[in-house]
């Protein structure tokens, strides 16, 4: 029955493609008629239509032409000829009869092969030889006939109009039953030795690559598969290196022709996750010594096959440029972190670089650094270098390169050198020793290899930017990569602490990067020069910085790198270099992070660094800043300046800070404890915002302005939080001073008030309301030094205590008053409406304590003495209010509004 139904489905399907065929022969005969006609220059439409209806047309009669004043009217929109439109369901049908029956019968007949042999095993008809032979008979049938029928002229009169699915489906199935015969020769009957076998296997594979040229996609997919999928298959027992490798090369060389032939990039990106699938299995679970040859050329020529159709590609002058942002976040980006647009292949190639390079890197990691692996990995960043030079478009592959060889030489492991005794000479005195005898030979050899990378991307960079379209990426591998594998060279090797190898190193190569900006610097028009000669800069400024850190330590070592700032601002003021501002913003940016937000700088001994480690990088951001402010273009005041100017600031006030706290404390380590100290800080905090309010040079700068804030802010959270509450000496039996008025509490409430009066005189607020509310807490101080001065008379020097005689309870009341009555006289003096407001405040709080408490609390004269000294105020601050206010305040009035 099944067969039956699969005669019938063949039988509709061939009579559906024999009327098909005939309906596109007659086509294309009528159009061949119809170009002949037309080069013969007659009007080909009306016999084509004709033609298509089966009635005669008759020849039109010449019109004549129009004249100017005549119009021709608008002609018809043409009618579709019938049976022109088509429904899904034919659609549907089309694609089921012309496509899908198709595949289905191919993979059909691979199907029937398969069960034949297996029929055949369990029956006993045929022994394995014949089997086998008759399996590669039936698929060499197969594929030839499809290849046959291609070539057939009906077969290619259809392919001219649409894909035609049967012959790519008869072979396919043939290069599955073949491949299926040899590998159940070789895995069921042991007829076929495994290296033939393996053979047999590629040579399928490649088959199906060549014939893929000429049947289409599908059978490249096949021969790809089949091809990665050959060595898990046969299994020989005794994995060879120079046996797999080699084949996988040549398998990768066959599908990357197609891809450059065929423009398959789809088959491109399978050829990566093949090619890269087996090396890295290999180093997991095969590796034997002696594998670094084959593994290190395979990966080197898999590379170049993946940059072969890049660099083969046409160029074009919008490839290669930054692509327009389509808005969002993509719009702040700088012009060289845009996407770029480029040709197809190039996304293939660089992608498969750093997967390659990786790889690479794994070679070295696996076969110990030995020296073929760091041959392939050093023949694989020249082959970066020189295709990426080559073509510009690949230009980034040279920093690929410089990771990837970065990532190898990472891991090397490195043996430990132990800190030698210092060199003395017959006198006794220390010896400095350019190098140091004894180093173990894989330390020299480390060294040589870094050295050599680093020659390789200093010179090769170098090179490549005479002539290049991106000199900026080419000064930048040039200057950064020798650096970097210098400080990776320092961080993995134990240097001695008598050698000054590494230092000279250091400066030397800083040499070598200031005199290459020497030849760039007379071709500094070209576009991208400048932004090279920066690079180059960044480079020297990260070679002293890098031998600062090798010869000096703990504060000098920031030092060292403040002052490069001065330096950079200085050479980007002579050569109208802007681009050295960036430089200059990184070192900046690591000086803040090494002196602001580094723990370790509170281990430091002695006081006498706080003032060159943080005066000498404030004042060399200042100059830096002030040079750059100064530039001659106009554009000098930018984000660069303002960094430098906050950290001028930032560390000038850690320098106050800092100084403090170690003459109070005796250590950085201990945490302020107290009230003198809390009273320093403020004091240079709000000494700090006064200066900055009062110069006017400086005063109008966004970081004086926001600068002095923020001091005025955390001067007025320390009072509250310390001051106040925390360490205030009623109740920390802290000894405030024998000295009346001059003593501690004027530091620690005085003259903080005093300060906050003259920041706000200076920097008036800008909003009401804040104007009305800022002012209080200097009153408060002035009210709590009065109150604890008080105290401190009757006391004593340590305030705590619970015990309170009359003449103390007295003199709180006679003081507080005295304290209204001049606040009064002052507000009316200088006209100040919020501080007449506290004194009346203040005159009804004495007044409130009077009735409330001194009445009960107070006995005798003390009593007389409050209330008579409490009447005696209130009547002359009443005089003072009818003499000096009430006629001021009537002037004011308009004569319409005046009480007779």
């Amino acid at each position: 029955m099944e067969t039956l139904l699969l005669v019938l489905v063949i039988g509709v399907v061939y009579h559906r493609l024999d009327k098909r065929l005939k309906r596109q022969a007659r086509e294309i005969t009528e159009l061949r008629q119809a170009l002949a006609r037309l080069s013969a220059g007659e009007q080909p439409v009306s016999d084509t239509v004709s033609a298509s209806v089966g009635t005669p047309v008759a020849e039109p009669e010449p019109e004549p032409a129009l004249t100017v004043a005549e119009e021709a009217p608008p002609e018809p929109a043409p009618e579709p000829l019938a049976g022109a439109g088509r429904s899904r369901w034919r659609d549907l049908e089309d694609s089921l009869a012309s496509r899908w029956l198709i595949w289905l019968g191919g993979a059909t007949m691979a199907l029937a092969a398969a069960f034949f042999i297996k029929l055949s095993v369990e029956q006993g008809w045929l022994g394995p030889g014949v089997r086998v032979a008759l399996g590669l008979l039936a698929g060499a049938g197969l594929v030839i006939g499809g290849e046959w029928l291609r070539r057939r002229p009906d077969q290619r009169a259809i392919a001219a109009v649409r894909p035609d699915y049967v012959p790519p489906a008869l072979t396919a199935a043939g290069l599955f039953a073949a491949f299926a015969s040899v590998y159940g020769g070789f895995a069921l009957f042991d007829l076929i030795p495994p290296l033939i076998a393996f053979v047999l296997l590629a040579a399928l594979s490649l088959l199906g690559m060549g014939l893929s040229l000429l049947q289409g996609p599908f059978i490249a997919a096949l021969g790809l598969l089949a091809g990665f999928t050959t060595p898990l298959l046969v299994e020989t027992g005794d994995p060879m290196a120079w046996g797999l490798f080699p084949y996988l090369l040549a398998l990768s060389a066959a599908a990357m022709a197609v891809v450059r032939w065929r423009g398959w990039r789809w088959l491109g990106w399978g050829t990566l996750a093949g090619a890269a699938f087996w090396p890295l299995t290999w180093f997991a679970f095969v590796w034997r010594d002696g594998d670094a040859l084959p593994v290190g050329l395979y990966l080197l020529l898999t590379t170049a096959l993946f940059l072969m159709p890049a660099m083969s590609a046409p160029w074009s002058d919008t490839e290669g440029e930054p692509a327009p942002p389509a808005g969002g976040w993509r719009a702040v980006l700088p012009a060289w972190a845009l996407p770029r647009r480029r040709p197809p292949m190039d996304r293939l190639a660089m992608t498969a670089v750093p997967v390659l390079g990786a790889l690479t890197a794994a070679l070295a990691w696996t076969d110990g650094h030995g020296g073929v692996s760091l041959a392939a990995l050093g023949l694989f960043a020249l082959l970066l270098l020189v295709a990426g030079r080559r073509v510009e478009r690949l230009a980034g592959i040279g920093w690929t390169a410089a990771f990837v060889v970065l990532a190898a030489l990472a891991p090397w492991n490195l043996p430990y050198i132990p800190d030698a005794p210092p060199a003395t000479n017959a006198e006794g005195q220390p010896l400095v020793l350019a190098t140091v005898d004894g180093l173990p030979g894989e330390i020299g050899r480390f060294l040589w290899t870094t050295g050599g990378f680093a020659a390789l991307f200093g010179i090769g960079g170098f090179a490549a930017l005479w002539g290049a379209r991106r000199v900026a990426l080419w000064a930048s591998v040039s200057a950064l990569v020798p650096l970097a594998l210098l400080a990776l060279a320092y961080a993995l090797v134990d240097p001695p602490t008598t050698a000054v190898g590494w230092p000279a190193a250091a400066l030397g190569l800083a040499a070598l990067l200031v005199g290459a900006t020497t030849p760039l610097a007379r071709h500094r028009h070209r576009p991208g020069a400048a932004l090279g000669m920066a690079a180059f800069a960044a480079g020297a400024v990260g070679a002293i910085s890098l031998g600062a850190t090798m010869t000096l330590r703990d504060a000098w070592l920031t030092v060292a790198l403040a002052l490069q700032v001065p330096v950079l601002a200085w050479l980007e003021r002579q050569l109208a270099l802007r681009e050295l501002r960036g430089v200059a913003l990184l070192v900046a940016a690591a000086v803040l992070v090494r002196l602001a937000f580094n723990p370790i700088v509170l281990e430091y001994e002695g006081a006498a660094w706080i003032f060159y480690g943080y005066g000498l990088p404030a004042l060399s951001f200042l100059i830096a800043a002030w040079w750059m402010r100064g530039a001659p273009d106009g554009r000098g005041d930018d984000v660069v300046v303002m960094v430098l100017e906050a950290g001028g600031l930032i560390f000038t006030t850690m320098l106050a800070s800092l100084a403090i706290h170690h003459w109070m404390a005796g250590s950085l380590q201990e945490a302020p404890s107290t009230l003198a100290e809390a009273a320093l800080h403020t004091l240079a905090w709000l000494g700090l915002a006064v200066l900055l309010a009062f110069d006017r040079r400086w005063n109008g700068r966004p970081v004086a302005v926001w600068g002095r804030r923020a001091l005025a802010v955390l001067a007025a959270a320390h009072i509250v939080g310390l001051h106040m509450l925390y360490l205030n000496p009623l109740w920390t039996d802290e000894s405030v001073g024998t000295w009346p008025v001059v003593n501690r509490l004027l530091l620690a409430y005085g003259a903080p008030a005093v300060l906050g009066l003259a920041y706000l005189r200076l920097d008036t607020p800008r909003y009401r309301r804040l104007r009305q509310i800022a002012p209080l807490l200097p009153a408060a101080l002035i009210a709590l030094n009065l109150a604890l001065e008080i105290r401190r008379t009757f006391q004593g020097p340590v305030l705590s205590g619970y015990e309170m005689s009359n003449a103390e309870w007295y003199s709180y009341s006679a003081g507080f008053l005295l304290f209204a009555v001049l606040l009064l006289m002052a507000a009316l003096r200088f006209g100040w409406d919020w501080m007449r407001h506290a004194a009346l405040a203040l005159v009804l709080a004495v007044v409130a304590k009077v009735f409330l408490s001194d009445m009960e609390d107070l006995t005798g004269l003390y009593r007389v003495a409050s209330f008579l000294g409490l009447g005696v105020s209130l009547v002359g601050i009443g005089y003072f209010y009818q003499r000096v206010l009430l006629p001021t305040a009537r002037a004011a009035e308009p004569l319409d509004q005046r009480t007779p």
